[in-house]
């Protein structure tokens, strides 16, 4: 609390010695086009940092000619209202009151002496917006919240119900810049909806596959389809409970985030951000120690270079309509040796430097013709993603995973007599995909020919190759239709009613791009024959799949008698959805009841599925008011189920055994099989008050969440299966299941605490949770103690697998503290980000013991140490001329350097990474 307290010092004292000006009043710099005088004086209200109080309806139809330049809260307000008829008051506490400009004395007295036909004005409520809070961010919270790597998740932090993998922020891999997965409620993270100006980025291929990436069939996924950068976001809003009909495809939570609009005249941004591993302490067990510094692969990254790179242009021309592109390079460079042993006589080059980069391409265009009921946007999001890797000891097995895609949105609103209309339509391809240096692929013995492997090795072999090129991509053509009712009366109560239909058609292809050989079962080759020195029948020579040169310790060359062959070949899977939902929203003296209900059908599954929606709030009294809610969510049905069911088809099978000659192929069986299967969905029953009061200076927010997972998806093996490959198939099912309670505790400022020159936001959230699952991923083998909830022994007590804590995404409770503090006339500002999270549960097998006459598994729990981060940015925006200034951005995480430890085993113990830097430089005009 002392550290967080430092940004609060720092401005003091900075203070102290700024140039004298009016702490009521600090000068900033503003760059507000001309438009709508009502939505200019929102803008400068945001951008200072002050409540403004308005009745929008009296300015409707007035002007601004906006303000460029450095101005004091007052003048920038008496600027934008020049000639309007208005002028902003200051209050007590403050904030701000639009009221019209007094008359001169003359007119005053006119007045008076007409006072008895001076109309009566109508009662005017006034309802201003609070600060953000921890499930809302704003454009200055995304800009100054610290997430080194950037990317729309990890902004998350303060939300007291979304948790973080144990492994996001390892010391191991600290070179990645995947985006954050997050579990809102337990949830699997491939169960979060993520919209992007109203446009789900959530991957629907195969998300929760996190095989290795090295496998010859299936490339494995990330939650998120695109990896955006947080800056080209406006506002991010994360909605866990009671959600509305208007939200379906998942049973954790729903972040919605907006793109931002051009705000300028003309104007833009420059800028470039660098850190590196010689600017993180990357804590690594000594027992590993040697192993992590000579690493040979991804999952261990001692080096690397993440460079950063934003450009922006945006104009509004005229009030009515504006443009803005915006173009962000992330690149992430990770060396590492191709060899896991010191191999000094290798003929192949040692290192390797393998790349993460990731592109985001923005343009929208907004239009509001002045004095229409219509305005719209386009926008355009095109983000690939390229990581390339190697396969460990092998030559030419360089391969690149390709992913992320395209998104494109145009949205419209109408404002009609009886309802505000909403349409929108888009179409979105995303990929994942993978580009292979070879497509054969052998593991040969060491030998005089076959050289580049490690001959000091006891069982030395030189393998090249990688598993060729696939291509899987989706695409989606969706509109959505949204009618917002105006609030009616019926008797005693007011309605407002909402109602929407949604419609999407998906198509996803699966294709190998050309024939991939895959040798296995190497063998000595005879002593004698055509054979023994690699000629076929026909006399030619079988250089592929066989050499003569002895290999180590032995007289005879070597071939292989086993081939499998990924035929080039595609094959691809439809799925048409459709959603229609009805709310209705009635209020009656303090109660306001929200009852609604969402039909989702999807022909994946061929179910409809009906999720009722219902929220009760009471307004006990003014600044204390009741909830409590009961809610159904279905979730996303993916294409890999379907798709893996059809990979095998692609594989042929030969052998061969004392000649050279290849058996007739043979096509393999399917090794994954689709049967009927229902759409997973959580039952929620939520509990909360709010209470919000003046002495808080806040909203205070008490919540009880349980949520009950049934029907998730999960694999199984299921032998005795002749129609599959060795009679064995891998079977989706509904058996998984889940269980949630959440407690969380959370408070933010409603506006800023002012001290001297300092103005200081603050949000505080605690959070206390228990998840059950008996399942990690649909993509984890899901054994058949699992599916009979067998009896176990855990902990040292008898319990069934159901009941056994999940073994992700479930810290018992966690602490967020953040503040942010603003010395305007400096242009400075400071965010601090404090989590304390409790000490993880590890879950180990370990053997076996007797119950009741039979024998089950010994689970044992092993508790890890509490976990403490503090995160801090410092941010300097020094204006240089007019309105061009420069961006000098600090991000320190682990400012404290905390040894934090995720996990531990029998030879040695991971953990988070240590205080971390990162640089950003700007200049902005």
């Amino acid at each position: 609390m002392a550290l967080m307290a430092a940004s609060l010092v720092i401005g003091l004292q900075a203070g102290a010695h700024a140039q004298a000006t009016p702490a009521s009043s600090p000068q900033r710099q503003y760059a507000i086009a001309a438009g709508p005088l009502a939505e200019a004086l929102n803008r400068f209200a945001a951008e200072a940092g002050v409540v403004l109080a308005f009745d929008a309806a009296q300015l409707k139809g007035l002007e601004s000619k906006g303000v460029q330049g450095r101005f004091g809260t007052a003048a920038g307000f008496a600027a934008l209202l020049a000639g309007s008829g208005f002028e902003a008051a200051q209050t007590a506490s403050g904030s701000f009151v639009l009221r019209r400009t007094p008359a001169s004395a003359p007119a005053r007295k006119a007045a008076t002496e007409n006072a008895s036909e001076a109309p009566e004005l109508a009662e005017v409520k006034v309802v201003a917006r609070h600060l953000a809070g921890v499930d809302k961010l704003d454009r200055q919270m995304i800009r100054n919240m610290p997430a080194i790597n950037g990317d729309l998740t990890s902004q998350l932090k303060l939300n007291p119900n979304i948790q973080y993998s144990e492994a996001q922020l390892s010391s191991q891999t600290a070179g990645e810049i995947a985006p954050a997965e997050i579990s809102i409620h337990g949830a699997k993270p491939y169960q979060n909806e993520i919209l992007l100006d109203g446009v789900s980025i959530a991957n629907d291929l195969d998300p929760g596959n996190k095989i290795v990436t090295t496998n010859p069939e299936y490339i494995p996924g990330n939650a998120q389809a695109l990896a955006i950068d947080s800056s080209i976001l406006c506002d991010v809003e994360v909605k866990d409970s009671n959600v509305s009909a208007e939200y379906g495809r998942f049973t954790g939570g729903v972040v919605d985030a907006k793109i931002c609009s051009a705000r300028k005249r003309f104007g833009g941004s420059l800028a470039i951000g660098y850190t590196s591993s010689d600017w993180t302490h990357l804590f690594i067990d000594p027992a590993k120690q040697e192993e992590f510094e000579n690493s040979s692969t991804a999952d261990n990254q001692p080096r690397f270079k993440k460079w950063t790179y934003k450009t922006t242009l945006e104009t509004r021309p005229d009030p009515s309509w504006g443009l803005l592109m915006s173009v962000v390079r992330k690149q992430s460079d990770i060396p590492l040796n191709r060899f896991s042993t010191t191999n000094a006589g290798t003929t192949e080059s040692r290192e390797v430097t393998q790349q993460r980069i990731q592109d985001t391409l923005v343009i929208k265009t907004d239009f509001a013709p002045a004095g229409s009921a219509h305005k719209g946007d386009v926008s355009l999001v095109y983000a690939p993603t390229e990581n390339s890797y190697f396969i460990e000891n092998y030559r030419n097995s360089d391969y690149t995973i390709k992913s992320g895609g395209l998104n494109l949105a145009g949205h419209l609103e109408s404002r009609l007599a009886p309802a505000t209309l909403s349409q929108q339509i888009s179409f979105s391809e995303t990929d994942q995909s993978r580009r292979s240096d070879a497509d054969y692929y052998r593991d040969w013995r060491w030998s005089a020919d076959k050289n580049w492997g490690d001959a000091s090795q006891s069982n030395a072999s030189s393998g090249e190759g990688a598993f060729g090129d696939i291509d899987q991509k989706m695409q989606n053509l969706g509109y959505k239709l949204k009618s917002a009712f105006h609030e009616l009366s019926l008797g005693d109560t007011r309605h407002r009613v909402s109602s929407g239909l949604e419609y999407q058609q998906k198509h996803a292809e699966y294709t190998r791009l050309k024939d991939t050989r895959y040798y296995l079962t190497v063998a000595d080759l005879p002593t004698s024959g055509a054979i023994s020195r690699c000629q076929t029948s026909t006399g030619a020579l079988d250089s592929e799949a066989c050499s003569t040169t002895p290999t180590k310790g032995k007289t005879v060359g070597q071939y292989f008698r086993r081939l499998m062959t990924y035929k080039a070949g595609s094959f691809d899977v439809d799925a048409n959805t459709w959603a229609a939902y009805l709310e209705d929203e009635a209020s009656w003296r303090n109660l306001k009841l929200r009852l609604g209900g969402r039909v989702d059908r999807d022909s994946l599954t061929a179910d409809t599925n009906l999720s009722p929606r219902s929220s009760l709030t009471w307004q006990a009294s003014e600044p204390l008011s009741l909830n409590i809610g009961a809610n159904r969510y279905y979730g996303r049905n993916l294409f890999a189920y379907a798709m893996q069911e059809k990979v095998s088809s692609l594989i042929y099978t030969q052998t061969r055994s004392g000649t050279l000659a290849w058996s007739s192929a043979t096509q393999t069986k399917p090794s994954n099989r689709l049967e009927d299967m229902r759409s997973p969905y959580d039952d929620e029953l939520t509990a909360g008050l709010n209470y919000d009061s003046d002495w808080l200076n806040g909203p205070l927010s008490l919540r009880f969440t349980r949520r009950d997972g049934k029907d998730q998806i999960v694999k199984r093996l299921v032998t005795k299966q002749t129609d599959c490959n060795s009679n064995q198939c891998y079977v989706y099912t509904n058996e998984g299941g889940s269980l949630s309670k959440d407690l969380t505790l959370s408070w933010n400022s409603n506006k800023a605490f002012k001290s001297g020159p300092v103005a200081t936001r603050f949000w505080f959230a605690v959070n206390k949770s228990d998840v059950k699952s008996n399942y990690s991923t649909y993509a984890d083998v899901y054994g058949t103690a699992l599916a009979n909830d067998e009896i176990i022994q855990y902990d040292g007590k008898f319990i069934r697998y159901s009941e056994m804590p999940a073994d992700n995404y479930n810290r018992p409770w966690t602490l967020r503290i953040g503040a942010m503090s603003s010395l305007p006339a400096q242009q400075l500002s400071f965010t601090n980000i404090l989590r304390i999270r409790d000490g993880y549960r590890q879950m180990l097998q370990n053997g076996e013991t007797t119950y009741e006459g039979t024998t089950v598994d010994v689970w044992e729990q092993t508790s890890l140490p509490r976990s403490i981060a503090l995160d801090t940015v410092i941010s300097w925006t020094p204006r240089i001329h007019a309105n061009q200034s420069l961006e000098v951005k600090l991000t320190i995480e682990n400012i404290t350097d905390q040894k934090n430890k995720t996990s531990a085993s029998s030879t040695y113990a991971t953990y988070e990474r240590g205080r971390s830097f990162a640089l950003e430089l700007g200049y902005s005009f």
